[in-house]
């Protein structure tokens, strides 16, 4: 993979979540997978910051008529959760950087505000561990 278009709480939360099933099924979990061993390779390859559906989006279940239909929040509750991590990290839409240097930043950044206040999964995210 060269360039991957993902957006912010895929890039972000991502690095934070316990590994093992995702338990959604076929291509969302070949797909995130996939993410997966490319994210934790530190590889070349870039990373675009989109706005709405994504790549990992597109074989979620959970995505109808080209948005988020989660019942842990809509399309509209997603892109809020989207622009605080894009506050947090300070970056923009359309932005592309490596996976390297997105890790970098993370590691810089997290836990963000939105990780204390607002995140849904605090229960399962390991971003604590980090501060």
């Amino acid at each position: 993979m060269g360039k991957i278009q993902l957006r912010p709480h895929h890039i972000f939360c991502d690095t934070f979540f316990p590994r093992g099933d995702f338990q959604r099924g076929g291509d969302f979990d070949r797909v995130m997978h996939a993410l997966r061993e490319l994210s934790d390779s530190e590889s070349d390859t870039t990373i675009e910051v989109v706005e709405g559906v994504d790549e990992l989006c597109r074989v979620c279940p959970d995505c109808k008529n080209n948005r988020c239909e989660s019942p842990y929040g809509s399309e509209d509750a997603v892109r809020k959760w989207d622009g605080k991590i894009l506050k947090g990290l300070e970056i923009s839409y359309g932005e592309a950087r490596t996976i390297k240097e997105f890790h970098a930043l993370i590691r810089q950044k997290a836990p963000l505000a939105f990780c204390r206040t607002r995140c849904p999964w605090r229960e399962v995210c390991s971003v604590f561990g980090l501060a």
